[in-house]
């Protein structure tokens, strides 16, 4: 097998959708077949593996991330150049042909949503590109009275594919030729279906429409069974659509629950409040009323019943969390000294009166946080936490202090 990638291989990037994979191959296939061009038979082959990897999330999803070794029809390339179709591993294993390969998987496709789709529900029509066996040549690609033996897997319509599961340990399994998509035939070039171009099935735009339940999750996947591209002589392929759940501006979700942050003034803070904190995500106005103490900044307020409905029990719901964020009053703010009488004890009021070492009385400037990051930078840490003098050195070390005698 060559060193180059798949991708490389196929001539795409590895950010390829299944369309652009299959697209890429159909047209390099044409190209290399070895009907077609005697000399690209290898070639042709690497394409096939290739795109036998590629063509399956599972396998690509495990090549993207181990490579060659995590490719579950790599192993050592497929085993290809030991002959293991017509080996011990090939027909004593699996017996004559093998067991028939395994059904068409299913296409999966991203499918964006909102937090509101979920909340609500939706039913989404969506247009797409899919293959159907191509009507004028019934899925052969030409004339059935010259069909030819595939090269690819020897008339076998299937191939052997091998994975290290451990070192030195190998298991096998028994794929779907993709250079004749099973049939073990394949068709000259001259006696090709015009329609197909020997492919055996056409692209057909369709419509198939999505049903979004209420209380549906990021990354759940809808099904459409029977849906998606029909290999000739094989079943509809399933299509599944997995939920992409977008960001939204205000509402987190986790599980059934939401969480959202709202603001108070300080006066609500220190008072209680009852009104209208909020805007649901179905657009009702949320009156919220709190009068059991003091709340802080950060604090959270449950409220029961108003989270996400759950998919299985609609009418049932989660909670909503409200994160609150306090308003305190503007610097031109002035209270009135009454109101001094009516807040709970100060430090200031508790404090003794300045006994033994002078006092000195200053006034505090109040000034923004940005101010402050400009003009008191960082300076760096020690591991042992301690900051550095002007010249580079711990203070901590460098004061002159004596060692302190220990009392008898």
């Amino acid at each position: 097998m060559s060193a180059r990638s798949y991708y490389d291989v196929l001539e795409v990037e590895e950010t390829a959708s299944d369309s652009e994979i299959k697209r890429a191959y159909r047209r390099l296939a044409m190209l290399y077949h070895p009907d077609k061009n005697p000399d690209g038979a290898d070639l042709f082959k690497e394409i096939s593996h290739a795109y036998d990897t590629l063509s399956d999330p599972d396998r690509r999803a495990a090549y993207d991330q181990f490579g060659m070794g995590g490719d579950p029809s790599g192993g050592f390339g497929g085993f290809d150049g030991f002959g293991m179709d017509d080996g011990f591993f090939g027909e004593h294993m699996f017996g004559g042909h093998g067991p028939p390969p395994p059904p068409p998987r299913a296409e999966a496709h991203p499918l964006p949503v909102t937090l509101a789709d979920l909340f609500h529900g939706k039913r989404v029509r969506v247009r797409l590109v899919r293959s159907v066996v191509c009507k004028r040549c019934n899925g052969a690609g030409g004339k059935r009275s010259v069909l030819r033996e595939c090269l690819a897997c020897g008339g076998k319509g299937t191939r052997i594919a091998a994975r290290q599961v451990a070192p030195g340990l190998f298991s096998q399994a028994r794929v779907q030729c993709t250079a004749c998509r099973g049939s073990g035939k394949v068709v000259p070039e001259s006696d090709r279906c015009r329609k197909c171009t020997g492919a055996g099935t056409v692209d057909e735009k369709a419509a198939v429409e999505i049903d979004i339940k209420p209380g549906m999750s990021d990354g759940q996947r809808i099904t459409l069974y029977g849906q998606g591209d029909q290999p000739p002589g094989q079943a509809p392929q399933d299509l599944v659509f997995v939920l992409r759940q977008e960001a939204h501006s205000g509402f987190q979700r986790n599980g059934d629950n939401l969480s959202v942050h709202a603001k108070i003034d300080l006066a609500e803070a220190l008072c209680g409040f009852s009104r209208v904190l909020l805007t649901h995500i179905d657009g009702r106005q949320i009156v919220v009323s709190h009068q059991s103490g003091v709340l802080r900044p950060g604090d959270v307020l449950r409220v029961s019943g108003e989270g996400m409905p759950q998919e299985k029990r609609p009418k049932a719901r989660g909670d909503l969390f409200v994160v609150l964020d306090i308003l305190f009053p503007d610097s031109s703010w002035r209270p009135d000294p009454a109101l001094r009488a009516l807040l709970p004890r100060t430090a200031q009021d508790a404090a003794p009166a300045h006994q033994g070492s002078p006092a000195t009385e200053v006034v505090g400037r109040r000034i923004s946080p940005e101010t402050y990051e400009k003009e008191v930078p960082k300076r760096p840490q020690h591991a042992h936490g301690g900051a550095e003098d002007g010249f580079g050195r711990d203070p901590r070390f460098h004061q002159g202090a004596q060692p302190a005698c220990e009392q008898q």
